[in-house]
């Protein structure tokens, strides 16, 4: 065991660099901005779930067949504790900051995002326990922390992996930002074009940070479950926080 152990450590951090893990590496990353324009223009909202599960499983399948283990793939069972643990941490510190933003007057009108409005109660825990946790965070993690940093760890090296992982999460962003500017919290209907590409380059930076923290989330305990948990979290609870501005809001007019 301690043999098996070290001989995968040894795997990990001092990447091989083969031809076709090098090509595996590529293909994903081309994958995902392909799937990237797909998600934005031909997948509808009743499909967005099973799609994002769908290519999930097909970047895992494509990480696998190239020779990644699930440990490197950040699926180590021996890290699924203590990853939930790092991640509940963050998860708390999240509750407390959507909490505090709600209380107060000077911040709730910042979480007065569209998104979040108008949705039934059936539709609204829809969202916060399964399209948030299972369509978005759950494939986004295994997507650029599980898969892309797995396979550029490998070909190319641990710092080459969380540049690549962290630039591709920003730019992923890209798009969904500019297309749907109007309706966040921070956006206006009538936004000129410059206006919301500007917003979306700034979007893209955001989440690009946010990359390098999930990164360093995911390589703490060397498992995708704390930036899975942390990123579930801060996406319904934004959402939740949203929704419950909305409320209050509605209520004072």
């Amino acid at each position: 065991m301690t043999v098996d152990c070290e001989v995968r450590r040894f795997s990990i951090r001092n990447p091989i660099g083969t031809g076709a893990e090098q090509k595996a590496a590529w293909v994903a990353l081309g994958a995902l901005a392909v799937y990237n324009v797909v998600q934005n223009t031909a997948v509808s909202e009743r499909a967005y779930v099973p799609a994002n599960l769908a290519a999930t499983a097909g970047l895992l399948a494509l990480a696998r067949r190239s020779g990644s283990s699930w440990s490197e793939l950040g699926f180590d069972p021996v890290a699924v504790g203590p990853g939930l643990r790092l991640g509940a941490q963050v998860a708390a510190g999240a509750a407390a900051a959507s909490i505090a933003a709600i209380a107060s007057d000077r911040t709730r009108h910042f979480l007065l995002d569209d998104r979040a409005n108008g949705h039934t109660p059936g539709g609204a825990a829809y969202r916060t326990a399964i399209r948030f946790p299972l369509g978005t965070a759950l494939f986004e993690e295994v997507a650029f922390r599980g898969v892309l940093e797995g396979l550029w760890r490998r070909s190319s090296g641990p710092m080459t992996a969380r540049v690549v992982s962290a630039v591709s999460f920003g730019l992923w962003h890209l798009l969904p930002t500019y297309r749907l500017f109007p309706e966040m919290a921070v956006g206006d209907g009538g936004a000129r074009r410059s206006e919301r590409l500007i917003a979306a380059l700034g979007g893209a930076i955001a989440t690009g940070v946010a990359g390098i923290g999930f990164s360093w989330l995911r390589g703490r305990p060397d498992s995708i479950a704390a930036p899975w948990l942390a990123h579930a979290s801060y996406n319904s609870l934004a959402y939740v926080a949203a929704r419950r501005a909305w409320q209050l809001e509605q209520r004072r007019s």
